[in-house]
């Protein structure tokens, strides 16, 4: 009964501990970038190329939106993320689905099963500083 208990007592941890690990969304700074102060999530501007103005990359910001949400959700979070690395704008570098794998479906049959990933660059624009932020 002690060695059942403490088995399902494991498992819960290594089922938690595993959820955790999984994010569906984040933001990373790059090595030896200064910090700036946060913008505001509405001044952040989403872009499809790189910008012709001088900037520096801060770091990246990402997301794995699920189904139901919808574009402004996903550009939201993408610009929260963004203003807390003080960005001015965000460069859509990957957009893609993945495959995940495989659900089997007893009425339907089986049917792959994708998961979309979009990664961005977040960038400030350069006042009178060099292309390291210092």
């Amino acid at each position: 009964m002690k060695t059942k208990s403490l088995a399902i007592a494991l498992l819960a941890v290594l089922l938690a501990g595993t959820v955790g690990c999984y994010q569906t969304y984040g933001a990373r700074y790059y090595p030896h970038m200064r910090n700036f102060p946060p913008t505001s999530p509405a001044q952040v501007v989403l872009l499809r190329s790189e910008p012709r103005r001088a900037h520096i990359a801060l770091g990246e910001v990402w997301i794995r939106p699920r189904y139901y949400m919808d574009r402004y959700q996903v550009e939201s979070m993408l610009k929260e993320k963004a203003a807390r690395m003080g960005a001015d704008a965000v460069v859509i570098v990957r957009d893609k689905y993945y495959r995940e794998g495989v659900v089997y479906n007893y009425w339907r049959g089986s049917r792959a099963v994708y998961e979309r990933h979009i990664v961005g660059i977040a960038i400030r624009y350069q006042r009178g500083m060099d292309r390291y932020g210092r």
